[in-house]
């Protein structure tokens, strides 16, 4: 069994942490937040008060945390984790913090003679909760051999991508094809309500018809509909607009980068910026429908064309 380290014990990182716990691992887990902390020590997770406290003696150690600037701030300087981890030790860092940021971590860690594998994932907290993520490495294939088993009791879909880098390469292509999805899907959702379509009825037919996606059938953004969905839960985050925002911010500057075209992403950029300028930016990507104009319909409302809006 490993001694592991997780950095970052957020909606996500809570549940993955407590996988690596069943499956027979010691986790010491540091976070900012009090609260965070007190659900990852019910978790199973010993509870650190700083980062080197956390990562010392560890074998691998895990981040998750909400961008590339805060975790270069928890793995370099004299208080980061490089500094006070073995040589050998490996970081899996399961955020999204882009290209350029991966590969200048993991040039910084092999100074320390530390292993640096970026493993973005995907499947949002219901992954997380049920150990069903998709993660998508880069890296050095010894390294990523090192934590593999580990990674499989937090995963149901693990590839190695390739090199430093690339695994954020994968996962910026792919939360740009999500983004849209779930822009998409929220303003069908608001125009369906408008014309009177009940959502259940909605969204059973679309499931079994040309529109459905991962995002529509799992993140359907009207409440009632799919138990687990956030919008059943008040837009309780889940996957923050801030987030998908920053990830959308991503593919359009990489995408520059390489002279191509990304007209429907800065469109789904722009609503979520939107949504987050008018106070949405903490709240579930599916609230976007709220802003587009859903109604949050009482239990057993009837149905029907709404008002027109003027």
């Amino acid at each position: 069994m490993s001694e592991v380290a997780w950095i970052g014990l957020g909606h996500m990182g809570v549940p993955m942490a407590a996988h690596l716990v069943g499956a027979g691992h010691t986790v010491r887990g540091v976070d900012i937040d009090g609260t965070a902390r007190r659900t990852a020590r019910e978790a199973g997770v010993e509870p650190a008060g700083s980062v080197a406290e956390a990562v010392r003696g560890a074998d691998v150690v895990f981040t998750m945390l909400q961008s590339g600037p805060v975790v270069e701030e928890v793995l370099t300087g004299p208080a980061g984790a490089f500094a006070h981890l073995a040589p050998g030790a490996v970081v899996v860092d399961c955020s999204t913090i882009g290209i350029d940021m991966a590969r200048s971590l993991y040039r910084r860690a092999e100074e320390h003679g530390v292993g640096f594998v970026d493993a973005p994932v995907s499947g949002g907290v219901q992954g997380a909760e049920q150990a069903s993520l998709t993660l998508m490495l880069g890296g050095d294939a010894v390294d990523v051999a090192r934590v593999e088993p580990l990674l499989k009791s937090i995963g149901s879909y693990i590839v190695h991508v390739g090199a430093s880098g690339d695994g954020q390469a994968m996962k910026v292509v792919n939360n740009a094809m999500m983004g849209i999805s779930m822009a998409a899907s929220c303003e069908a959702a608001v125009l369906a309500q408008r014309l009177g379509l009940d959502p259940q009825v909605f969204y059973d037919v679309v499931l079994r018809s040309s529109g459905d996606s991962w995002t529509f059938r799992n993140w359907f953004p009207l409440p009632g509909v799919v138990p687990t969905s956030p919008s059943s839960h008040g837009y309780e985050p889940g996957f923050m607009v801030d987030l998908v925002h920053k990830d959308l911010r991503l593919a359009t500057e990489t995408a520059e980068e390489f002279d191509v075209r990304m007209d429907v992403v800065r469109t789904a950029m722009r609503l979520f910026a939107e949504a987050s300028e008018s106070g949405a930016g903490k709240r579930d990507l599916t609230a976007l429908a709220l802003e587009l104009g859903a109604v949050v319909r009482t239990p057993g409302e009837r149905f029907g064309p709404l008002d027109r809006i003027a």
